[in-house]
């Protein structure tokens, strides 16, 4: 099956590639490939309530089963409702340094060091993280191990140890992290772009050692016991197990874990505010890299799926997109040039077109990368172009259920982001019944010339002309970070 549908995908970007070229030109084979006729693939996403079951605890913790038996493999994934949009100003940096420190200083019966030792003799896995939006804990190993996994995993789930020379090594590391974030001129332009577009927001933030100095083990144990709740916790189950037995032992390990009465903090909101205009951060080298965006949309607007299409075609198609075969191809100014719109945020994402070229031709580049968002709002796109972003969209979607772990984190991560738990049944539908007209609209509507923030990071004395002409332009000095 998994052959077969990679046969498909090479055909349809073999296909992206004949639609990009002109009639005259087309090969006898680019002919013969478009003249091919093939049904779309057939999806059979296990649905909860008939192939996954869901049950929840009396404490509040939510867990989805999914029994495959075809390979000895067992997992365990884990979402928990916190994450580092909720971390005060004076302490940014918190949920990273509680997420890595969870794993890595053991709990209060095992040593990090003892838990490695154990987790590489029986071939298994036990990770935790926690991101903008969310924690994650995940156990992976043989299932003739289940009953030791379970067991260290709950432990580590409840009981984290947090030593204190494992939130001293990870503060140390951190710390070198802000010391080198001036020598990527790639992150300085992601930075940069964000802390324009959002401000004071906590996804604008830039991260400083001193709230990381600030941080101490306190402040660990306290949101480990504000967010790490049954009632802010869903864990999905998946691979050779028996459901009745993991229900026992769920219960057993995590069944006498108090709920809390505590909400959530209230989540931050994103100002909408636009920031249009050129950026420049100078730093001395012989390229730009060039980031030029906006905020764009939350994830429960209905036009999202034909904002895919349109960024597609603009310049998420890779070889086939607009921007690649403009300023790649045509113009051979960049290697690396496309577009991003992030369409599944809880608040605004944002869409950024990037590419990284000589300083020379910076201002070329700007130029016609802000020619094709304006294209592509004034004159839309052609049939074959969305017909070839709707296929190649409808045929990847099948990569997200490929096996039973990501069958049970797509499924619940449905409820965690608030979709009904039917959503899958209905998802492609979304994109097969975007039209021409649909990709017009979006484009008028979301991308805005007006509102753009055009980031540059290089050297403006070698850009072959002036930056004034897409905006007022502010320069900003490199500053080097305070560690002390």
């Amino acid at each position: 099956m998994k052959t077969f549908i990679f046969i498909l995908l090479g055909i349809s970007v073999l296909a992206g590639f004949a639609f990009a070229q002109d009639n005259a030109l087309k090969s006898p084979g680019s002919k013969i490939v478009e003249s091919m006729k093939f049904g779309e693939i057939a999806l059979n996403i296990p649905e909860v309530g008939r192939d996954v079951e869901r049950v929840v605890l009396d404490n509040g913790i939510i867990v989805y089963l999914y029994e495959d038996h075809s390979l000895p493999l067992f997992n365990i994934f884990t979402n928990i409702r916190c994450g580092a949009i909720y971390d005060p100003d004076d302490k940014d940096g918190l949920s990273e340094i509680v997420g890595r420190v969870m794993r890595t200083g053991g709990t209060k019966t095992i040593s990090g060091d003892s838990l490695n030792i154990l987790l590489e003799f029986i071939g298994g896995s036990l990770e935790t993280s926690i991101g903008d939006e969310a924690g994650n804990a995940s156990l992976s190993l043989l299932s003739k191990d289940i009953d030791l996994g379970l067991k260290l995993y709950a432990d580590l789930l409840r009981n984290p140890a947090f030593p204190q020379d494992q939130i001293d090594l990870v503060k140390e590391e951190i710390k070198n992290r802000i010391k080198r974030r001036n020598d990527k001129p790639g992150d300085i332009t992601r930075r940069y772009f964000y802390q324009i577009l959002y401000e004071s927001h906590p996804l604008g933030r830039v991260q400083e050692w001193a709230t990381i100095k600030s941080i101490t083990r306190d402040d660990l144990v306290n949101y480990h016991n504000r967010f790490f709740v049954p009632n802010n916790i869903m864990i999905g189950v998946a691979g050779d197990f028996n459901s009745l037995d993991i229900m026992a032992a769920l219960k057993k390990f995590l069944g006498d874990w108090k709920k809390s009465d505590s909400p959530l903090p209230d989540y931050p909101a994103v100002s909408t505010v636009s920031h249009p205009g050129v950026y420049q951060i100078k730093k001395d080298i012989n390229q730009a890299n060039i980031r030029i965006g906006e905020l764009g949309i939350k994830r429960d607007n209905p036009d999202r799926y034909a904002i895919d299409l349109m960024n597609y075609i603009l310049g998420g198609g890779s070889f086939t997109s607009r921007l690649t075969s403009r300023v790649r191809s045509d113009e051979g100014l960049a290697y690396s040039v496309g577009s991003r719109y992030i369409t599944d945020s809880r608040d605004f994402g944002s869409f950024f077109a990037y590419t990284q070229t000589k300083s020379s031709t910076a201002h070329k580049a700007v130029r016609l990368m802000l020619e094709e968002i304006k294209k592509i709002r004034n004159e839309g796109v052609t049939t074959a172009e969305l017909e070839e972003a709707r296929s190649a969209t409808i045929n990847q979607f099948i990569f997200n259920f490929d096996n039973s772990g990501e069958i049970i984190r797509n499924l619940m991560s449905l409820e965690y982001d608030g979709y009904p738990l039917d959503y899958y049944n209905h998802y492609l539908d979304f994109y097969r019944k975007i039209t021409l007209d649909d990709i017009r609209r979006v484009a008028n509507e979301y991308l805005k010339p007006e509102n753009l923030t055009i980031i540059l990071v290089g050297n403006p004395d070698l850009y072959e002309k002036p930056m004034d002409e897409f905006g007022p332009v502010t320069n900003i000095d490199l500053v080097n970070p305070i560690i002390e």
